[in-house]
């Protein structure tokens, strides 16, 4: 059984596409590290991507189907990438049954899926150098405002630009942060965020929209009004170049406080 094989068996494209995207891509930055050992980088990989898809695994609103997949879809890249993790791994092969139980993959997937568990329950093969991925492109445009669920809050967004050639886009955020998701007329006259640290970042990585991860979600298009008061300050730089894996660490400052 091949990894391939498992992924194409999903029948969930584009979940794959994204999540492979995610996988792919960390995992090649934190391997550019000199000296780092295999253990580091997995340790440095697997909770935050498992953290940016949690938006669909753990949400109560999801369909089950689509979180078993999840949970399959990660356990087979991340072993697919030379990574093990005990508690997805025993989450994935117990979604597995449950995607029997209730027949809703096909008869191929259910004959196989011995084979399937007893890939994921292997000793992966580390990697012995960075693994490809393909250029990033983002299906965000500017003047788009979307929410970006962080942890258990959601943070507002505008698109300002695109940067290179739709690569990714560069997004500057509103004042404070939501418990639910927010609406435009929240936003009205909201100020961009302001901290230690700017308020606008690029953000490699943001490039579905709808986001299958479900951690991105549009509010509006073509809105015409970016956050009032949001220029760059004296000595700033005018963006700082993230990743959408890494963005809660990159954000941290802006939201302290000014909760709704």
């Amino acid at each position: 059984m091949r990894h391939q094989q498992i992924l194409d068996k999903l029948a969930a494209r584009g979940v794959v596409q994204a999540m492979n995207q995610d996988v792919a891509r960390w995992t090649g930055q934190q391997m550019s590290y000199p000296g780092r050992s295999h253990a580091e980088v997995e340790r440095a990989v697997i909770p935050p991507v498992l953290t940016r898809w949690r938006c669909l695994l753990d949400a109560a609103d999801a369909a089950a189907t689509a979180k078993h997949v999840g949970w399959v879809a990660l356990a087979t890249l991340l072993h697919k990438y030379g990574f093990h993790d005990g508690a997805i791994t025993a989450r994935a092969v117990a979604s597995v049954d449950e995607l029997n139980r209730h027949v809703l993959l096909s008869d191929t997937f259910e004959r196989r899926s011995p084979a399937i568990k007893a890939l994921l329950q292997s000793a992966p093969t580390p990697l012995t150098r960075r693994p490809p991925h393909p250029r990033t492109v983002t299906f965000l445009r500017p003047g788009d405002v979307v929410s970006i669920q962080l942890a258990d809050r959601f943070h507002a967004a505008f698109v300002h630009e695109l940067h290179g050639a739709n690569e990714f886009p560069v997004i500057e955020f509103y004042a404070g942060s939501f418990a639910q998701l927010p609406t435009m007329a929240q936003l009205a006259d909201r100020p961009a965020a302001q901290a230690d640290a700017r308020a606008r970042f690029g953000v490699v990585g943001l490039t579905f929209l709808p986001d299958p991860a479900r951690q991105v979600v549009a509010l509006a298009a073509q809105h015409a009004t970016a956050p009032p008061e949001g220029d760059p300050r004296a000595g700033d730089g005018l963006w700082t170049l993230t990743d959408i894996i890494d963005l809660p660490g990159a954000t941290a400052a802006l939201f302290d406080d000014g909760r709704d």
